[in-house]
């Protein structure tokens, strides 16, 4: 199989080189199950030596992307659903736009992280916490008053609250989440009426979490994600459209 001109030779750490080889996959339009090029072949591409191919290679097999089969060759697995979830993060850091599809499924999921999230950041939240959320509501408002994009404040409130919950595996789970979205969030949050409503949301939020009121919390955080939704869902299109029920409420 023919390929592209090699490029020069030069330091690349494992990372770029795997990100580089995930984007050159994605632009070569190789299907699952086909045959990639050979070792010698893709360190010739991309300008790095055996051992640092067969690195980047291992990296690419534990995240379930690619296989290599005895005596035959590599062979790219069905990514859509052999692939891990941190290969769609590492794609979209790398350049690589998610499907609508993907942001789609990932909201969906993100609904419970964060309803959970809010529950335990009213029961475990310290001082220390409820200061970080302060700061980050205080930085939203100056934004807000250049009528500027509060996309990277949105995200630093949501993660401190994820934060107050002081579980490390729920902080790691959203944080992918985010970075997933980063670039559409910013399209989000273009309209200045979408942060002022989002900001506001914020607050009442932290008040709950701060007075441990779980079950107000609960349902502030439900009004703020579907809201949330429904502007995603004027973004996404109507194909597919996120669908997130309602908790039950409590008598």
């Amino acid at each position: 199989m023919e390929l592209t001109p090699p490029v020069a030779r030069e330091s690349t750490s494992r990372s770029e080189l795997v990100g580089k080889m995930l984007a050159f996959f994605k632009e070569r339009g190789y299907e699952s199950g086909e045959r990639l090029p050979s070792e010698r072949a893709l360190a010739e591409r991309f300008g790095v030596g055996r051992n640092a191919l067969r690195e980047a290679l291992s990296t690419l097999s534990a995240l379930r992307v690619v296989e290599s089969r005895p005596n035959s060759g590599i062979y790219l697995r069905r990514m859509s659903t052999d692939s891990s979830f941190e290969t769609i993060v590492l794609l979209t850091e790398m350049g690589s736009e998610p499907s609508m599809k993907e942001v789609k499924e990932t909201l969906e999921v993100r609904w419970a992280l964060e309803m959970r999230a809010v529950q335990l950041a009213c029961e475990r939240r310290t001082p220390p916490d409820l200061d970080i959320l302060a700061s980050v509501i205080n930085a939203t408002q100056a934004v807000l008053s250049n009528k500027g994009n509060i996309s990277v404040q949105d995200t630093a409130f949501h993660m401190a609250l994820a934060r107050c919950t002081h579980n490390e595996v729920l902080v790691h789970l959203l944080s992918s989440f985010y970075r997933i979205s980063e670039s559409r969030r910013f399209a989000l949050f273009a309209d200045p009426e979408r942060g002022t409503i989002s900001a506001m949301q914020h607050v009442k939020i932290y008040e709950a979490v701060k007075k441990r009121d779980v079950k107000k919390a609960t349902v502030l955080m439900e009004t703020h994600f579907t809201r949330a939704v429904e502007s995603w869902n004027e973004i996404l299109g109507d194909e597919q459209p996120v669908e997130v029920k309602r908790a039950r409420k409590t008598k």
